[in-house]
């Protein structure tokens, strides 16, 4: 009877938190981070103000709670196929990308709207998803050279931080609202593709003008 009761608490405060997670990622969405107070989240959550701090701490932390999930999705997504081909991993990558923010556009952007306010990409405490994401677009840049479609005229590491840019500069709109995911997709996959241009072979060069000319009309 014992082991039943603990259960049954374990699994009310395991609702209880996503609740109180789901709503804080809604209010960040709607009204921004700024509108985020542990008051209105209690109120939103049918919870008192003492059950978050106990279940999350303080706002910080509760935005931290939110980010990490924003972290696990997305190392995930760096887990998938390793592909020489710069056109088919670059769209790949986007395209696993896209899907997974689609999924659930406002937790997406209420975490990743929370980790640029708290300096989460600027710092460690963002779980290295930063240096993760570099890291495998190094690998790809390797596995490119490798198989003979870069010259190995520009530095990998030069190339694998402009690979990241290239989908972190839309991905900021994106977030703010500005542009809606297939937007963000062609604008992603273009600068990814631009900066493969930069040291792609010859044959690749024109495979990936003709591509750009698709994906840009």
């Amino acid at each position: 009877m014992t082991a039943r009761g603990h259960a049954t608490r374990q699994e009310n405060k395991a609702r209880r938190m996503e609740r109180i997670l789901s709503e804080a990622r809604n209010l960040i969405a709607e009204e921004g981070f700024d509108a985020l107070t542990i008051s209105e989240v209690a109120a939103r959550s049918e919870v008192t103000i003492p059950t978050v701090h106990n279940l999350f701490g303080k706002k910080n932390d509760l935005v931290l709670a939110i980010f990490r999930g924003l972290v696990d999705n997305i190392e995930a997504v760096l887990a998938g196929p390793e592909l020489a081909d710069p056109i088919a991993a670059s769209e790949a990558f986007i395209d696993r990308i896209v899907a997974l923010y689609r999924s659930d556009q406002v937790f997406y952007r209420a975490a990743f709207m929370g980790g640029e306010r708290l300096g989460l990409f600027e710092h460690d405490t963002s779980g290295g998803v930063v240096a993760k994401s570099v890291a495998v677009a190094e690998g790809l840049c390797a596995r490119a050279s490798a198989e003979g479609y870069l010259r190995g005229q520009i530095a990998r590491t030069l190339l694998a931080q402009q690979l990241f840019n290239a989908q972190r500069l839309p991905r900021q709109d994106w977030v703010n609202g500005y542009i809606d995911l297939d937007t963000y997709r062609q604008q992603a996959l273009a600068g990814m593709l631009l900066t493969f241009a930069a040291d792609a072979t010859p044959a690749l060069h024109e495979r990936i003008s003709a591509r750009l000319a698709q994906l840009i009309p």
